[in-house]
């Protein structure tokens, strides 16, 4: 495994993991175009030269690419599988716990963790009827203080949001965790769940930059992650309002105004 980026001395340094994903790919293309981070590109699958290609569940790798790194920004997610099947397997939450301790025991000391709606998954299912279906009419909302997961993958991203809150409290780190509600690539919703849920390109760029830049006192934050998606009449069921209030996150598109016409 060999390390290929340009270095600058005047800039954070941002290893990003999952770096070939969704989010990963235009977060990659938005900050390489502004030039304002020197960036390490990790993922399991080497797509270009400027990927370095490695597993976050090999420890050895994970204490090489963390090394000299100012921010970590955790996208990648080891899919779940039936634990049952092979119990042997390394999960989500272990990749996650290896990756957190060997970046701090590397002096990274700030760390962006893309999580999910589904921490609270649960309350949407609450609202929906027995078959499954949306009906459009958006459940409670659902606040940065609950977890009430609707399966082992949400449980996980739950838990590695504990595992953040561990070192906050026993390091200093400084952790935020951005529970993403929807993300395609686009700013085009495909159902009427996405005018609540969907975060577009452009303001997934602006709430990650957010979080990366922020040096204020709070160091523990976790907060939903969606466009400004409300009209009055029907309002996101994501709170994020700690990005807004804490962050000055200032989404750009509401799906709601926009696309929620589309699908009556």
């Amino acid at each position: 495994m060999s390390l290929k980026k340009t270095t600058s001395p005047a800039k954070p340094k941002i290893l990003i993991t999952g770096a070939a994903g969704r989010i990963g790919s235009t977060l990659r293309s938005a900050w390489a175009s502004e030039g304002r981070y020197d960036l390490t590109l990790l993922d399991l699958n080497k797509i270009d030269s400027e990927i370095i290609q490695a597993d976050i569940r090999q420890a050895d790798q994970m204490k090489i690419v963390c090394q000299n790194q100012d921010v970590l920004v955790h996208l990648a997610n080891i899919r779940y599988q039936d634990i049952l099947k092979d119990p042997a397997q390394m999960t989500d939450i272990t990749a996650s716990m290896l990756l957190f301790e060997t970046a701090r025991q590397a002096g990274i000391s700030k760390i962006i963790y893309a999580s999910t709606n589904h921490v609270t998954g649960w309350n949407e299912k609450l609202a929906q009827p027995s078959d499954g279906s949306w009906t459009g009419v958006p459940p409670v909302v659902s606040t940065t203080d609950q977890f009430r997961p609707d399966g082992w993958y949400g449980a996980m991203k739950g838990m590695a949001e504990l595992a953040g809150r561990y070192l906050v409290d026993a390091y200093q780190i400084q952790f935020t965790s951005l529970r993403i509600g929807s993300f395609n690539g686009t700013s085009q919703p495909k159902n009427i769940r996405h005018c609540s849920t969907l975060l577009t390109p452009r303001d997934c760029v602006q709430l990650f930059t957010l979080a990366v830049d922020y040096d204020g006192p709070v160091k523990y934050l976790v907060t939903y992650g969606t466009s400004g998606n409300t009209d009055g009449y029907q309002v996101g069921f994501m709170d994020i309002r700690p990005a807004v209030e804490i962050l000055g996150y200032r989404p750009q598109d509401n799906l709601i105004k926009t696309h929620r016409h589309l699908f009556d």
